[in-house]
C-alpha cells in the first residue's frame, strides 16, 4: 500500500504539472488563434486519433492485461512487448502511408474553406508516435517506475508547452504553430523512450504471444473505433451541424473539464495495476469489501477534484480568456460531471478484461454511440455547444449503468453504495448551484462564500464517512516523503 500511495503522488505531481502547463498554455492559445482556426486543428486531431486507434487494434489494453501474467520472467515480458510494439508500428506505417496519398482529399472532406495542406500529416505523425510511446509508459507504470514515468511525461508538456508559445507569439504560425508542437514534442518523446530502454526492451517478437494478446485485442477493435468515436463524436457532429467556431468553444471547455480526467488517469496508473490483481485473486480472499475499499479513496479524491474544477470555471474563464470563449463556462461544469463519474467506467471496464468479455464491451461501446449520436443531434440543433455538453453527459450516464449491471454479472465487486451515494449526492447538488449561478448571475462575492462553503462540507463528508483522517492524511505524506 505505501508503494501505491508513493506512486500516486508522483503521477499526480505529473498531472498537476502537465495540467497547470494546459491550463496557461489554452488562455495564450485563446488570444492568439480565432475560434475558426482553432477548431480546424481539434477536429484534425479527433479524425488522426480515431485512425491510429483503430490501427492499435486494441493491443495496449491486451498487452497491459497479459503483462501481469508474464511480469515474473523478464524474458517473456520483453517478448510480449516486442510482440505487440513490432504488430502496432507496422500497423501504423500503413496508415501513415494511405494518409499520405490522400491528405488533400482527406482535408478537403473534414474541414471547411482554405486548410493548411500539412495540418493533417503533421498532426497524424505527431499521433503516431504519441501512441507508439504509450508502450514504454506502459511498460514503465506496471513495472512500478513511476518517477521515470513522470520524467519523460513532464518532458514531453514542457517541450510541448514551450514551442506552442514560441511558434504562436513570436512567428504568428497559428493552429500550425500546434501541430509543429505536437509533432516535435512526440517524435523526442519516443526516440528518448527507444535509445533509454533499447536494451532492457530489445525486440524480440513471439507469434504465439501475439496470436494470444490478438485473441483478447480483436474482440476489442470494434469497441475501440467505436470508443473512440463516442468520447469524439460530440466534436464531429458540431463540426457538422454548427461550425468549427464552436467546435473551438466547445474544445477549450472540455480541455479545463479534462483536468479531471488527467488526475484521475493519474490515480489509475496507481490503482489499475493492483485492482487487476485483487481482481484476478478475489477468489483467494476472506474481505467481501476488499476491492471496495481499495478503489473508494481513489474514488472520493477523484470526485473532490470534479467539484473543485466545477465551482470555479466561471471564475477561471472570466479572468483568463479572450471575450471570444466565454461560452466556454457552462461546458466545464456540465462536463464536470461527466468526467467525475467516468471513473466508474474505467472501473466497469477492468472487470470485463479481466472476465475476458471484451465481444460484449464492443456491443455495449456501439450502443452508447447510438444513445450519443441520438441525444447530441437535437441538442445540438436546439442548444448549440451547451447541448453538445449535456448530451454527452446524459449518455454516458446511461451508458455507464448499463456497463456497470454487465460488469457485475460478470466479475462482481461488492460495493457499499451508501458511502458513494452521499458522496455523489453532495457533488450533483453543489453542481446544480454552479449551473444557477452562472444563468442567473447570483452577486459575486455571495456565489464565491457558498463555493468554499460546499468544499468545506464536501471535505467534512470525507471526514465523516472515514474516508479522509488525519491519521490517513498523516501517513500519506509520511509515506510520500520516506
Amino acid at each position: 500500500m505505501n508503494s501505491t500511495i508513493k506512486n500516486s503522488t508522483i503521477y499526480l505531481i505529473q498531472i498537476a504539472i502537465s495540467g497547470m502547463l494546459m491550463l496557461i498554455l489554452i488562455p495564450i492559445i485563446s488570444r492568439y488563434i480565432a475560434p475558426d482556426e482553432l477548431g480546424k486543428f481539434v477536429l484534425v486531431q479527433v479524425y488522426m486519433g480515431i485512425g491510429v486507434g483503430i490501427a492499435n487494434f486494441g493491443m495496449l489494453l491486451s498487452y497491459e492485461r497479459n503483462f501481469f501474467e508474464y511480469e515474473k520472467s523478464k524474458k517473456d515480458s520483453v517478448k510480449l512487448f516486442s510482440s505487440a510494439f513490432i504488430f502496432v508500428f507496422f500497423n501504423l506505417l500503413i496508415l501513415l502511408s494511405l494518409v499520405s496519398l490522400f491528405q488533400i482529399e482527406i482535408s478537403n472532406l473534414i474541414l471547411s474553406g482554405n486548410s493548411q495542406t500539412d495540418l493533417i500529416l503533421v498532426v497524424l505523425i505527431g499521433t503516431i508516435f504519441s501512441s507508439l510511446s504509450k508502450y514504454y509508459l506502459t511498460f514503465l507504470k506496471n513495472s512500478g517506475l513511476a518517477k521515470s514515468y513522470a520524467k519523460f511525461v513532464i518532458g514531453n508538456s514542457v517541450i510541448y508547452f514551450s514551442l506552442a508559445v514560441v511558434l504562436m507569439a513570436h512567428l504568428s504560425l497559428g493552429i500550425m504553430s500546434l501541430a509543429y508542437s505536437w509533432i516535435v514534442s512526440n517524435l523526442l518523446l519516443f526516440f528518448l523512450l527507444y535509445f533509454m530502454h533499447r536494451r532492457e526492451l530489445p525486440f524480440d517478437f513471439d507469434k504465439g504471444m501475439l496470436k494470444g494478446m490478438l485473441a483478447i485485442s480483436l474482440p476489442l477493435t470494434p469497441s475501440i473505433f467505436f470508443g473512440f468515436l463516442s468520447t469524439r463524436l460530440d466534436k464531429i457532429l458540431l463540426g457538422l451541424i454548427g461550425s468549427e467556431g464552436a467546435v473551438a468553444i466547445y474544445y477549450m471547455g472540455q480541455t479545463i473539464a479534462m483536468t479531471i480526467f488527467q488526475f484521475m488517469t493519474g490515480l489509475e496508473r496507481a490503482f489499475l495495476p493492483e485492482f487487476y490483481r485483487k481482481l484476478l485473486a478475489k477468489k483467494y480472499s476472506t474481505n467481501l469489501y476488499e476491492i471496495n475499499n481499495y478503489i473508494f479513496p481513489f474514488f472520493y479524491i477523484t470526485i473532490f477534484v470534479a467539484l473543485i474544477v466545477a465551482l470555479f470555471s466561471k471564475e477561471f474563464v472570466f479572468l483568463f480568456f479572450s471575450s471570444d470563449y466565454q461560452d466556454a463556462i457552462p461546458i466545464v461544469t456540465i462536463l464536470s460531471i461527466y468526467y467525475a463519474f467516468l471513473f466508474f467506467g474505467k472501473v466497469t471496464g477492468g472487470q470485463l478484461i479481466c472476465a475476458k468479455k471484451t465481444y460484449l464491451t464492443t456491443k455495449l461501446t456501439l450502443l452508447g454511440i447510438a444513445i450519443d449520436c441520438v441525444l447530441n443531434i437535437p441538442f445540438i440543433i436546439i442548444w448549440g455547444v451547451v447541448g453538445a455538453a449535456w448530451a454527452t453527459t446524459i449518455s454516458s450516464a446511461i451508458i455507464l449503468t448499463i456497463f456497470y449491471y454487465f460488469a457485475q454479472k460478470h466479475a462482481k465487486i461488492s460495493w457499499r453504495f451508501k458511502p458513494i451515494f452521499i458522496i455523489c449526492s453532495l457533488f450533483l447538488a453543489f453542481i446544480i448551484f454552479a449551473i444557477v449561478e452562472y444563468s442567473y448571475s447570483i452577486d459575486f462575492i455571495k456565489a464565491l462564500i457558498f463555493k468554499f462553503l460546499f468544499v468545506f462540507i464536501f471535505v467534512i463528508a470525507g471526514y465523516t464517512l472515514n474516508i479522509v483522517s488525519t491519521q490517513k492524511i498523516k501517513k500519506f505524506f509520511e509515506t510520500t516523503i520516506s
